[in-house]
């Protein structure tokens, strides 16, 4: 009995084996990635609209990424091979130098950050330029500070002085529209008249003016930007309107 009872055990436990083999060979594998990914950091984060990574084989295959907030941007689905990284850079900033980076099925691939640098404007230099009643002005003194939260420009010459207020710093491409009584942002002109100066401002009845800020870089800190305004005379004396056109300020440090 004994022998029988040994006997029955080890073929209890043989056919569980067996038992439980065929079901483990039945469970399906995870198939094998066949994609790679690619992840970057772009400095400052806004100098970058657009990486571009193009692809070494014939035909040559391209995928595009935007950076985040952050400057962070990523490929989530390259087929193995090598790519070329390349930058289409935001207004003011130069063009990056391309890298490459080899992709490699299941694996992340992190590429060098990146770098950009301010490019300059319309010429080297600052400048704050405009046209007053039809005639170019040019002012040979310019500046940018940040007071109280506002940015404020300013060009001047011997003559007469510009300056615009924008109730917020910007930190990267926009428009500020305003003009009359309560507008936050203001543009105000004062020249000259024999030992006082007129003044004419937009934030009075009937005033208007826009900035466009069209670039801005982050470190080192400058902006780049066009303006118009229709400013009304402010104080006793002075009168008329200050109309200005065509205005730019360009590569002013702040």
């Amino acid at each position: 009995m004994q022998h029988l009872f040994h006997f029955l055990l080890v073929a209890f436990f043989a056919a569980t084996s067996l038992l439980l083999t065929a079901c483990g060979g039945d469970k399906k594998k995870d198939p094998a990635p066949t994609t790679g990914m690619v992840n970057g950091q772009i400095s400052p984060a806004n100098a970058v609209t657009t990486v571009t990574a193009t692809s070494g084989g014939t035909p040559a295959t391209t995928a595009t990424a935007t950076p985040n907030a952050s400057g962070v941007y990523a490929f989530a689905a390259l087929a193995p091979g090598t790519y070329t990284l390349s930058y289409t850079p935001a207004a003011g900033f130069a063009t990056p130098a391309p890298q490459t980076v080899t992709v490699a099925a299941g694996e992340t691939v992190t590429a060098a950050p990146v770098t950009v640098t301010v490019s300059v404007l319309g010429g080297s230099g600052s400048g704050f330029a405009y046209t007053v009643g039809g005639a170019p002005a040019t002012a040979t003194l310019v500046s940018a500070n940040v007071l109280a939260g506002s940015l404020v420009l300013q060009g001047s010459s011997s003559s007469r002085t510009v300056s615009i207020s924008l109730d917020q710093v910007p930190t990267g491409p926009r428009t500020y529209s305003f003009g009359g009584v309560g507008s936050t942002s203001e543009i105000t002109v004062m020249e000259a008249a024999g030992s006082n100066f007129a003044e004419w401002n937009t934030t009075l009845a009937a005033g208007s003016g826009y900035v466009t800020i069209t670039a801005v870089s982050a470190n080192p800190r400058r902006v780049w930007g066009t303006f118009t305004a229709v400013a009304q005379p402010r104080g006793t004396g002075t009168t008329g309107t200050r109309t200005l056109t065509s205005g730019t300020f360009s590569n002013l440090s702040f």
